[in-house]
């Protein structure tokens, strides 16, 4: 892709409704977080992963704790764009393991000009899915000592491009889904 593109997993998040640690989680023979890792190992130069839990040291990937805490998932973003070597890194979460690499290649060729690059299609944004240029660190931090942890809003308020996803879903109709319940694990297999 010409560029080197830092990869940044966002594992943060309190898991509260699926019992424990989503990245951890199995689905389908790997762990959800293994689903991401092969996802950017493609794509990214080098890996992140946003976390407050030292079990995802097992990885072998350079992990980032939150220096704003119980701050959502900008403080996740926050950590890690602060951390990345990268101009602009490729952004997922851990618990979407039906994401497309197409998807984010074509997000790639949207960021001239612009600090971020997110999905858009009938259902709203996708966040947690998106390219994000390492300057954003700066102002997300405004943000979390502002005590204002809303994604979407700072993506809406910042120079963001967004991609219509349409086509991608028609073509993969599971692309954005994301486990959040122990019951989607037997819901969502194949």
């Amino acid at each position: 892709m010409g560029d080197q593109i830092g990869g940044i997993i966002l594992a943060g998040g309190k898991s509260s409704r699926m019992g424990k640690d989503k990245g951890l989680i199995e689905f389908q023979g790997k762990q959800l977080i293994q689903y991401a890792i092969g996802l950017l190992h493609p794509l990214c130069t080098e890996i992140i992963i946003s976390t407050n839990q030292a079990a995802y040291e097992e990885f072998g990937l350079k992990t980032v704790a939150d220096v704003y805490r119980d701050c959502g998932p900008l403080g996740g973003l926050q950590a890690a764009l602060s951390e990345t070597e990268f101009e602009w890194n490729v952004v997922v979460s851990c618990d979407t393991p039906f994401l497309q690499a197409e998807l984010f290649t074509s997000l790639l060729q949207m960021k001239t000009g612009f600090d971020a690059v997110i999905p858009k299609h009938a259902g709203g944004i996708e966040p947690m899915a998106g390219v994000y240029h390492k300057s954003l660190a700066e102002s997300i931090e405004a943000k979390l000592k502002a005590k204002d942890f809303k994604t979407q809003k700072f993506l809406y308020e910042s120079n963001t491009a967004f991609y219509d996803a349409t086509g991608l879903i028609q073509k993969y109709p599971r692309l954005f889904y994301n486990l959040n319940r122990p019951e989607e694990l037997d819901e969502l297999a194949d």
